[in-house]
């Protein structure tokens, strides 16, 4: 029995990431029809809707937003938004840390920004050292006191949940790793018990640039 659970618990772990891969695209699939569809059911004579086009609806209304981020008007009106949205007090508290958080992914950026590092530390009386990703090397945008010169924010993640800290230390603190972004949050994440094969390993000990 114990060969059995142990052989079960594999083949969950093994199909989990697909299921809830598959189900997140459903959810998403489902919600733009359930709420677009309603629309187009309303606008549309009685009869002319065909299922499916809240989805293409909502694929279309992304690729537009998308495309007319570039205009300056569009920006100038999202910049005022967004001003609007933060002095809300309920919506500031959550629109504020989301947007940053969504950002931190999807944006394009330089790849000193998406650098991974350790940090060396000491844990009664251990050398110890924790994985981090660079956030931020330049902090002339901030108020005073934040970050000095010579000085980069490094993110570090918790395991096995969204949180972390963010610590300001000096560049000579750190030290660079040759491994993806990605790769180095699953291993975070998971404890260390999943990272991805292929090319990745530790650097030679240089100082993050």
């Amino acid at each position: 029995m114990k060969r059995i659970g142990k052989i079960m618990f594999q083949g969950l772990v093994a199909m989990l990431p697909a299921i809830l891969t598959i189900y997140i695209l459903f959810w998403l699939v489902r919600t733009a029809e359930a709420m677009l569809g309603g629309l187009f059911k309303a606008l549309l004579p009685e009869g002319r809707y065909v299922t499916g086009m809240g989805l293409v609806g909502g694929l279309a209304i992304t690729f537009l937003v998308g495309l007319t981020l570039n205009a300056f008007h569009v920006r100038e009106l999202i910049g005022l938004s967004e001003k609007l949205m933060n002095r809300i007090p309920l919506v500031k508290i959550l629109y504020g840390p989301l947007k940053d958080f969504v950002g931190f992914f999807a944006a394009k950026r330089d790849s000193r920004f998406d650098q991974v590092v350790t940090i060396d530390l000491e844990v009664g009386g251990r050398p110890v050292r924790m994985l981090g990703l660079v956030t931020r090397s330049d902090f002339r945008d901030l108020p005073p006191g934040i970050g000095a010169e010579g000085e980069i924010a490094v993110y570090l993640p918790m395991s096995y949940q969204i949180g972390g800290f963010t610590v300001i230390v000096p560049r000579s603190a750190v030290r660079s790793v040759e491994i993806s972004t990605h790769r180095a949050m699953g291993f975070v994440l998971t404890g260390g018990m999943t990272a991805d094969s292929g090319p990745g390993q530790a650097g030679n000990g240089e100082n993050a640039s």
